[in-house]
């Protein structure tokens, strides 16, 4: 029995069906092993820049006081994290054009008198 236009084309179409379910399933397999390890890397910098998790906040109810997570999806924690990270950068870097401006300094005087200074004396 010969197969209808309508027919190959429903193959077709699930066949694209099925490549393209493959590839989300690969996607989010990827995103999931991708976000363990950008977890641990932040994770891990929580810890060498000391940066805490907000205190919870004390409220009192009918049963007396309990406490509510002040940031619960660490978006606070995360921007003072960078914060934190900007503000070193900027550190290393204005350490490295002093460092830089000293050494240039140094060299030059260290090399002896510029041609400028030896027209000037005689």
């Amino acid at each position: 029995m010969r197969r209808t236009r309508s027919q190959i084309r429903a193959a077709e179409i699930a066949a694209l069906i099925a490549e393209q379910q493959a590839y989300d399933k690969k996607v989010n397999d990827a995103v999931k092993i991708a976000a363990l390890a950008r977890c641990d890397a932040v994770e891990q910098l929580y810890e060498l820049l000391d940066v805490l998790p907000d205190r919870p906040t004390m409220r009192t109810g009918k049963n007396g006081p309990y406490e509510v997570a002040s940031d619960k999806d660490e978006r606070k924690r995360c921007a003072r994290l960078v914060d934190t990270v900007a503000n070193l950068l900027a550190t290393v870097a204005a350490d490295r054009e002093s460092n830089a401006r000293d050494y240039l300094g140094s060299s030059d005087r260290a090399s002896g008198p510029r041609q400028d200074d030896a027209l000037t004396t005689v």
